[in-house]
């Protein structure tokens, strides 16, 4: 097996590929925007609030897991409209399943978010 010698261009065209499908995710889907949006408030929120780092840690791989799944999600369709663009059960049954893992993804950030705050909203109207 041979390996590619490291090329700082060839590293930068790839976070360039990658930049790329971000926005073109954020231009085409609109839950990933209001993925986007609710991990700004939650990020805002959570400096308005002082949260700790352990907490802020926590919050960000929860909101991270959500946009990641939205993006394998995203991924997955269009592959399945390019291989199969013909709608079968098989198709639909995958899409309903990726979008059923991107519910889950998004109830749990929920949950810890809601867990993570709590507390300071408690202090807040106490």
């Amino acid at each position: 097996m041979t390996y590619d010698k490291f090329s700082l261009k060839k590293l930068f065209k790839s976070f360039m590929y990658a930049s790329r499908g971000v926005v073109n995710l954020l231009k085409t889907q609109q839950n990933a925007r209001i993925h986007l949006v609710f991990a700004i408030a939650v990020a805002t929120l959570g400096y308005i609030l002082s949260i700790t780092r352990i907490e802020a840690t926590i919050l960000f791989f929860a909101v991270t897991f959500v946009i990641s799944m939205e993006i394998i999600n995203t991924a997955i369709e269009k592959l399945l409209d390019i291989v199969n663009p013909e709608s079968s059960k098989s198709v639909e049954f995958i899409k309903d399943a990726m979008a059923g893992a991107v519910l889950i993804a998004s109830i749990i950030a929920l949950v810890v978010t809601v867990l993570i705050f709590t507390p300071y909203f408690n202090k807040l109207l106490s």
